[in-house]
Parts: structure tokens; C-alpha cells; sequence
């Protein structure tokens, strides 16, 4: 387990359970922010998991299946992309 004290009280830390089910990136970090916001980053972590959230409902209706990129400046300065397959690829 991590020695950081916002996970301390799980029994598993949330990146070993996004990393054993393949959840996709955007979806894992909803999972982080919404497990530590009361421990850690308070109502930030939760509109950075809002952000995340606002993004997958932006890509599932995006009928093209083509990823959403996520603002710059709403998630750590960092541009990432939504990464799922399209709805006619899923299984």
C-alpha cells in the first residue's frame, strides 16, 4: 500500500484497482479524484473529477467515435485524451 495517508484506509489503492479491471484513463481518474476529495484535494479533486466526467459524456456522444481531448487548462495542464473504442468496436 502507498505511504500516501489519503489511501492509507483502503483496502485497495485505487490505481491498483483501475489497473486490474483496464479501466480507461479518464474513468480511473473519476475513480482517484472521487476516492481521496475528502482526504486530500477537498471540493478541487471533485471538479477535476467533474472535468473527467464532462469529458466522457462529451466522447459517448460524439457519434464518430473520435476521441474528446480534454481542455489544458481544466486537468493539471496536461492534455490527455479520452481513450475507449468506438461504440461499434466494443465487446
Amino acid at each position: 500500500m502507498n505511504e500516501d495517508s489519503h489511501y492509507k484506509k483502503l483496502s485497495i489503492e485505487p490505481v491498483d484497482y483501475i489497473q486490474k479491471n483496464n479501466i480507461p484513463f479518464c474513468e480511473g481518474n473519476v475513480i482517484k479524484y472521487v476516492t481521496r476529495w475528502r482526504d486530500k484535494g477537498g471540493l478541487d479533486d471533485l471538479r477535476k473529477a467533474k472535468t473527467y466526467i464532462d469529458k466522457i459524456i462529451a466522447y459517448e456522444n460524439d457519434n464518430n467515435g473520435t476521441p474528446v481531448p480534454v481542455n489544458k487548462s481544466s486537468v493539471l495542464g496536461s492534455e490527455v485524451l479520452y481513450q475507449r473504442l468506438p461504440k461499434n468496436q466494443r465487446t
